[in-house]
């Protein structure tokens, strides 16, 4: 954690052609493929993601919503302007809990 935080404090601090924090323009993903690994068990996957105009700050819990991981990936490709309504076995997205 403490390398992504460094990694992340980099985007920061470093500016793009027009003079914005790289941050502002990447999105970075952390996270793993398994919530519980000695389940092989993808429930409560913990997922990170900064930068690139999501709304931080904050825990999102799906609570009674499923969603899966390929549902983030349909956002953060929609968010980048790809048209994509899938991924894999996901078909939704993210986008109501994304914006500021």
């Amino acid at each position: 954690m403490k390398c992504f935080n460094e990694f992340l404090n980099q985007l920061k601090e470093k500016k793009d052609a027009e003079g914005n924090p790289l941050l502002d323009s990447t999105l970075v993903l952390l996270g793993t493929g398994m919530g519980d690994a000695s389940r092989h068990s993808n429930k409560d996957l913990p997922t990170l993601v900064a930068g690139g105009g999501a709304r931080h700050g904050q825990h999102i819990a799906a609570g009674s919503e499923s969603y899966l991981l390929g549902d983030l990936y349909i956002t953060i490709q929609q968010q980048l302007g790809i048209d994509c309504d899938s991924f894999s076995n996901a078909s939704r997205n993210l986008n109501s809990l994304w914006s500021v």
